[in-house]
């Protein structure tokens, strides 16, 4: 008697935070709708305006948490896919006509788009060149700067050029070519990529013999939602091309597999990680070996192409970034002025600290992957936990950890959930109150490092995530 009632309970209380998850994330859609206008750059908004969103963020990020850690009682029925599939898409379809809110990097992706469909080189000028008419700017650009009203104005650091790599350009020019400098029409590309990575993902989730109800990590995350379809970040495609890379490997496909690899690391480079992972697999296999490093580097070579013809100068994007970024970094900035101190104590003056902590950093994330792939993965679940943890330990260690940059965990959590990355939906949020003190970085990564680091010493899930364990069906 006991038993049943134990099991109706866990059953109750798994449907009651589901639907308030799926009717939470659709409130918080309207919520972020209805404030987005006065929460832009352009607006200023006060420090209790921000306090007010930062708290939203949290509360939803908190709910969802509650949910993800309870999924294994949700019942495995259609009902609930189809629940969390169609709540997931109302909250993006609500999100679409909202105001990026603390956000400019969209004006980038819609004047790269511009300069790209009219078949210009992206890479040649800078955003402040056309500004400022040099005379090496041709005149189509010119027209196409007063087209564009204030967007070319908007878009941060002008003197850089643009960091974002082919792939994107050509995502951005279609952006361009249907609805000209057009946040909401970039949008509505967005959702279509969406739609694909939805599909992918649930059948990797297949593949790998895993509750079809785990695709809830990605689709309800409110990360996700707020990133991708408000601020409009286009890392999503970079997921996407990620995820129809992994799925073609994991049935053996793998010169598909590796040439989605090289589109995806078109889009943004930090995918390039997985390759290793791949051929460790091939490594017995010789002609699949040679034949998938043939394709990843031809199709690499041929997406960079227009990066090496534009050149490189002092305000080249991509050196720019990788030399001189830092922003909201917990462990990197202990690096950092751990070494500042070791520095200053020895009176070592010669020494670049910021230099030597991202070498540091490198290092740490080659000897990962190395350690990593020593051993051929025993099955695809284990090769999918490893992944996850080279992603993670990458974005844990990184000089950069913007918000919209955890998407790039949340992929590989899906097929290999951990109770301390996913705790990262409420904390980082916190990254909108850093202009209040430096501590609210900490608070963000120190927790999640611990409790990460207890994880792999421990085994990850504390129980949670168990994908052999079968979830009630009623």
């Amino acid at each position: 008697m006991n038993l049943n009632y134990n099991i109706k309970l866990a059953i109750f209380r798994g449907k009651t935070i589901w639907l308030l998850l799926g009717l939470g994330v659709i409130l918080y859609a309207f919520y972020i709708l209805k404030v987005s206008p006065a929460l832009t750059y352009d607006a200023k908004p006060n420090t209790v305006e921000i306090i007010l969103f930062v708290s939203q963020r949290i509360l939803i990020g908190i709910l969802f948490f509650l949910a993800i850690i309870n999924i294994n009682k949700l019942p495995l029925k259609e009902s609930w896919i189809a629940w969390i599939i169609f709540t997931g898409l109302i909250a993006r379809i609500i999100l679409i006509p909202s105001s990026p809110i603390l956000e400019d990097d969209f004006y980038r992706y819609l004047w790269d788009g511009a300069v790209t469909a009219n078949e210009f080189n992206p890479y040649v000028l800078s955003p402040l060149q056309v500004q400022q008419h040099n005379p090496e700017v041709p005149e189509k650009i010119l027209k196409l700067s007063d087209q564009s009203r204030e967007i070319i104005n908007k878009i941060n650091h002008p003197k850089i050029k643009t960091l974002y790599p082919a792939m994107a350009q050509i995502v951005f020019a279609i952006s361009y070519y249907l609805f000209p400098f057009s946040i909401t029409g970039w949008k509505l590309i967005m959702l279509l990529g969406d739609l694909v990575l939805l599909f992918f993902l649930i059948r990797i989730l297949r593949e790998l013999k895993l509750p079809v109800s785990f695709v809830a990590i990605y689709w309800l995350n409110p990360i996700i939602l707020h990133e991708y379809f408000n601020t409009g970040h286009y890392d999503l495609f970079a997921l996407l091309f990620v995820a129809i890379s992994f799925y073609y490997f994991l049935r053996d496909e793998n010169v598909t597999a590796s040439i989605t690899l090289a589109l995806a690391v078109g889009f943004k480079l930090w995918p390039v990680i997985l390759f290793p992972f791949y051929l460790r697999r091939l490594s017995n296999q010789k002609l699949k070996l040679l034949s998938s490093i043939f394709a990843f580097s031809v199709f690499l070579v041929i997406i960079f192409i227009p990066v090496f013809r534009a050149g490189i100068d002092e305000n080249f994007g991509f050196i720019k970034y990788a030399a001189n970024w830092i922003n909201n970094a917990g462990f990197y900035s202990i690096l950092k002025e751990s070494i500042n101190l070791f520095t200053t104590t020895f009176k070592i003056y010669y020494v670049c600290d910021d230099c030597v902590a991202r070498w540091i950093t490198i290092g740490l994330m080659t000897i990962t992957v190395l350690w990593l792939i020593r051993k051929p993965a025993n099955d695809n679940r284990e090769l999918a936990d490893k992944i996850l943890i080279a992603v993670a330990i990458m974005f844990l260690i990184s000089p950069t950890q913007f918000p919209w940059y955890f998407s790039w965990l949340v992929l590989p959590l899906v097929f290999s959930p951990k109770f301390s990355l996913l705790m990262y939906v409420f904390l980082i949020p916190l990254y909108h109150l850093n202009f209040l003190g430096g501590y609210f970085i900490y608070i963000q990564h120190i927790p999640v490092i611990l409790l990460f680091l207890y994880e792999l010493k421990k085994g990850s899930g504390f129980g949670f995530f168990n994908p052999d364990q079968i979830a009630l069906k009623t």
